[in-house]
C-alpha cells in the first residue's frame, strides 16, 4: 500500500486543479469549475502530540464523485498523507501521533468499511473490518474508544457481519420498527444498533496489521418512562478509565438526550451524571485531570420559548455550574486545554468568534475583530495555542493558529487554489419596524450598474450569512451580473437572545419584514435596479421564498424555493424531528403567535410570479411532500406564469453530489436570467 498510503518524513507536493484558459476567473465564470474546485471541509487535531490534519476534498476525473483526501498541514508546509481515488475519513488521532481513518471499500468477497491506522513514520495498516461501518472512534492514553453499529439479535461484530451478509445476499431491504422515528435528514435507520467497545492501542511497529481486540463497554439500561433509548455519543477520559455518553431519549415522537458516566473496563455499572429538567444534554470534552465534564445544555424551541444553549461544568459527583450565564451568544464549538480554561466559538453580527469564558459567566473575545468566522476548534498543547479553520463569506475555509493571550493568528501554507473574487463585498444596515437595528451583507458585481439584485434568505431557522459556503454562494451569482443580498433579520444567531425571539413563532411575522426593510435599503443604492428584483431561499429560507411569494405581488420578477416548507401542518406529522410537532400544530396552551398561523400554503392563490421548486426525494426533514405539494398548488392555480420544478430522486435536503450540484446552479441561473434580465 506504500503508494496509496504513506507517512514519510519528506514533505510531498499536493497538486491543485489546472485553471482553465478559456475564464478570466475559472471558479465562478464556470459553474462546473467552480464545482471542481478543490476545498477544505474538515480540521482535526490532536493536543498532546500537536499534529494538525486537513480533509481536502477533490474530485474524480469523470467528475461524478468527491473524493476526501487527508493533508497534515503546519505553517510552513503541508503534505498530503492519503492518495488514490478512495476517500479517507478521518476518525482521530493518537497522542502517540497516529492517524486513524476509514475507507469504504467493495469488493467481490464482501463489502464493509476498514479501520485504518498510520503511523508517525511507515505505511499504513488495516485493523478492523465491519460490515456496518465505524460510527466513532476516540484514543486515550492507553485505549481506543469506538461506536460500532450491530445488527440485532447479535452480540458480536462476526455474528452481526454474518447476518447483515445474509440480509443483503437476500436483497431484503425491510425494516420493521417500533418506535419513532424510522429516518433521519436524508438516510434510513435500522436495522443495525449502536454498541460502545474499548481496544488496546495497536503496536505502532507491528506491519502485519493485527486486528483490535475488542471489549464491550456496558450501556446503562433505559428508564422506565422512555420508549427508546439509544447511545448518541461517547467522550472518554484522556486517561482512559471513564467514559461521558449522550444517551438519546424519546418519549411518543419528543426527543431529548442526557449525559450518564460509564467506566471502560465495566468495574462499575454505568450512572446517571447530568440530566437538567426541560433541557437537552451533550457531553463535550473532559477537563485535563479528569475530574469534570463539560456538557452542552439546549433549551427547546417551543411555543413562546426560543432556542437557548449554554455550557455546564459537572464534576464527576453530579455538582454542576453553568459558564455561560451571562453569555448571550450560542456557543458551538468547544475546548478545555491542559489549564482548564475553556473556548467556544460563536456567530458575532453577521461574523464569528473565539471566545474566552470568564469565571463570572461572560466570555472575552480572542481572536481579531475582524470578518472572519471560525469552526473546527481544537487545542494544541506543545505550542500552547488553538487551532480552527476560518472562513468569511470572502474567503474559503483555510486553517489557522491562534494564540490565545495575543489574539495573533497564523495562516497554513493553502492546499487548495486562491480564488480571485469577482466583485466586491460591502455592509448594508437598517432600522427594523420595533427599532431593532437590522444588517446584511452586500455581494456586488463591477461596473457601475445598476445591478438586477437577488435576496437570498438563511436557513435554519436559527443562522446567519457569517462564512464561506459552497452550496448558497453568492460569488456564483455575482460572476453573472447579479448583486445578492445576504439579510439576517429577526430568528438570527450572533445577535443575542433577544433577536432570536424576534419571530420565532410569528416565523413569518419579524424575519420577513426585516428582509424587506433590508432590501428596501439596497434597492435604494444608484449601484442597484430596483425593477429587477429576485428572491431565493433554502430549507427554513425556503419557506421564508414561499411566505414572500405570497404576500409581496409582483415585487420580485421569480422566486427559487429549495427544500422549503409550505404547508405547516403536513411538515410537522411527515418531518423526522418529531419534536417540533407541538411547536408546529399550535396544539399549546395560550393564544400568542404560533407557527401554525404563518403557513405559506393559505396563500397559494396570492402567487404572482413564477416560481423554481427545487426538492430531493430523500429529504426528510423538509420531507419531499412539501415540494410536491407546493408545486400542485402552483399548476393548480397558475400554471400560465411558468413554474419550474427540479426534482432529484437521490438527493436530501442538501444536493451534494458534483454533477447534480452542477444542475443546480445552472438551473437557478437560466431561470433568474429568463426572468430577471429577461
Amino acid at each position: 500500500m506504500a503508494q496509496i498510503l504513506q507517512n514519510s518524513d519528506e514533505p510531498s507536493a499536493v497538486p491543485t486543479p489546472d485553471a482553465k484558459p478559456d475564464y478570466s476567473n475559472p471558479a465562478f465564470n464556470s459553474i462546473p469549475a467552480f464545482v471542481r474546485t478543490s476545498r477544505i471541509v474538515s480540521l482535526s487535531a490532536d493536543r498532546v502530540s500537536g499534529r494538525v490534519l486537513e480533509t481536502r476534498r477533490t474530485i474524480n476525473e469523470a467528475g461524478t464523485e468527491f473524493v476526501d483526501q487527508l493533508v497534515e498541514v503546519n505553517p510552513d508546509v503541508s503534505r498530503a498523507l492519503t492518495h488514490g481515488i478512495k476517500s479517507a475519513s478521518l476518525l482521530a488521532i493518537g497522542q502517540r501521533g497516529e492517524v486513524y481513518f476509514s475507507r469504504e471499500d467493495a469488493t467481490d468477497e464482501e463489502k464493509g468499511s476498514a479501520l485504518w491506522m498510520l503511523p508517525p513514520t511507515g505505511e499504513a495498516r488495516e485493523i478492523l473490518r465491519h460490515r456496518e461501518g465505524i460510527d466513532s472512534l476516540a484514543v486515550t492514553r492507553s485505549s481506543l474508544v469506538l461506536t460500532l453499529p450491530l445488527m440485532p439479535g447479535t452480540s458480536t461484530l462476526e455474528e452481526s457481519n454474518t447476518v447483515a451478509k445474509k440480509r443483503a445476499d437476500a436483497k431484503i431491504s425491510g425494516v420493521l420498527h417500533e418506535r419513532f422515528p424510522v429516518r433521519a435528514w436524508d438516510h434510513d435507520l435500522g436495522p443495525s444498533e449502536p454498541h460502545l467497545y474499548t481496544a488496546p492501542l495497536p503496536d505502532l511497529d507491528d506491519v502485519d496489521g493485527a486486528q483490535l481486540e475488542l471489549e464491550e463497554v456496558e450501556l446503562p439500561q433505559a428508564p422506565e418512562a422512555v420508549d427508546e433509548w439509544r447511545l448518541d455519543g461517547a467522550v472518554p477520559s484522556h486517561d482512559g478509565r471513564v467514559v461521558a455518553l449522550t444517551m438519546s431519549t424519546r418519549t411518543g415522537i419528543s426527543e431529548g438526550s442526557q449525559v450518564w458516566l460509564a467506566s471502560l473496563d465495566n468495574s462499575e455499572p454505568a450512572r446517571k451524571l447530568f440530566a437538567p429538567a426541560g433541557k437537552d444534554a451533550w457531553a463535550r470534552a473532559f477537563s485535563s485531570d479528569g475530574s469534570w465534564l463539560l456538557v452542552e445544555t439546549e433549551l427547546p424551541p417551543l411555543a413562546g420559548q426560543a432556542l437557548g444553549a449554554d455550557l455546564y461544568r459537572v464534576s464527576l459527583d453530579g455538582d454542576s455550574a453553568v459558564l455561560t450565564a451571562a453569555f448571550d451568544e450560542i456557543p458551538s464549538e468547544t475546548v478545555v486545554t491542559d489549564d482548564d480554561v475553556v473556548y467556544v466559538c460563536a456567530d458575532r453580527r453577521g461574523r464569528g468568534g473565539i471566545y474566552r469564558l470568564l469565571p463570572e459567566g461572560n466570555a472575552e473575545l480572542v481572536t481579531p475583530d475582524d470578518e472572519f468566522s471560525y469552526s473546527s476548534l481544537h487545542w494544541l498543547a506543545p505550542e500552547g495555542k488553538l487551532v480552527a479553520l476560518r472562513s468569511s463569506v470572502a474567503e474559503a475555509n483555510q486553517t489557522v493558529f491562534i494564540d490565545p493571550h495575543t489574539g495573533e493568528t497564523e495562516t497554513t501554507a493553502r492546499i487548495v487554489p486562491d480564488l480571485e473574487l469577482p466583485g466586491e463585498l460591502t455592509e448594508v444596515s437598517a432600522t427594523a419596524e420595533d427599532g431593532t437595528p437590522l444588517r446584511a451583507w452586500l455581494a456586488l458585481p463591477e461596473g457601475e450598474g445598476p445591478h438586477p439584485i437577488v435576496v437570498f434568505a438563511h436557513g435554519g431557522p436559527w443562522g446567519s450569512w457569517n462564512g464561506w459556503t459552497w452550496r448558497w454562494n453568492p460569488w456564483v451569482f455575482v460572476a453573472r451580473g447579479y448583486a445578492v443580498l445576504l439579510p439576517d433579520p429577526g430568528i438570527s444567531t450572533g445577535y443575542g437572545h433577544k433577536m432570536l425571539s424576534r419571530g420565532h413563532d410569528a416565523i413569518g411575522r419579524e424575519p420577513f419584514t426585516d428582509i424587506l426593510t433590508l432590501a428596501d435599503t439596497a434597492v435604494a443604492r444608484q449601484d442597484i435596479d430596483e425593477a429587477r428584483q429576485a428572491f431565493a431561499g433554502g430549507s427554513y429560507g425556503g419557506y421564508m421564498a414561499n411566505w414572500v411569494a405570497g404576500h409581496t405581488g409582483t415585487r420580485f420578477r421569480c422566486i427559487v424555493s429549495h427544500a422549503a416548507l409550505w404547508n405547516v401542518e403536513s411538515m410537522a406529522r411527515t418531518t423526522d424531528n418529531g419534536s417540533w410537532y407541538l411547536w408546529m400544530t399550535g396544539e399549546v396552551e395560550g393564544d400568542g403567535p404560533q407557527i401554525a398561523n404563518w403557513s405559506p400554503h393559505e396563500s397559494a392563490d396570492a402567487i404572482k410570479v413564477p416560481m423554481l421548486v427545487i426538492h430531493g426525494d430523500k429529504d426528510y426533514r423538509v420531507p419531499f411532500g412539501q415540494g410536491l405539494e407546493l408545486w400542485q398548488d402552483l399548476q393548480r392555480l397558475s400554471p400560465e406564469l411558468g413554474h419550474k420544478f427540479l426534482y432529484f430522486p437521490d438527493e436530501g435536503h442538501w444536493v451534494l453530489k458534483p454533477a447534480n450540484a452542477q444542475m443546480w446552479y445552472e438551473t437557478f441561473l437560466e431561470f433568474l436570467d429568463t426572468h430577471v434580465k429577461a
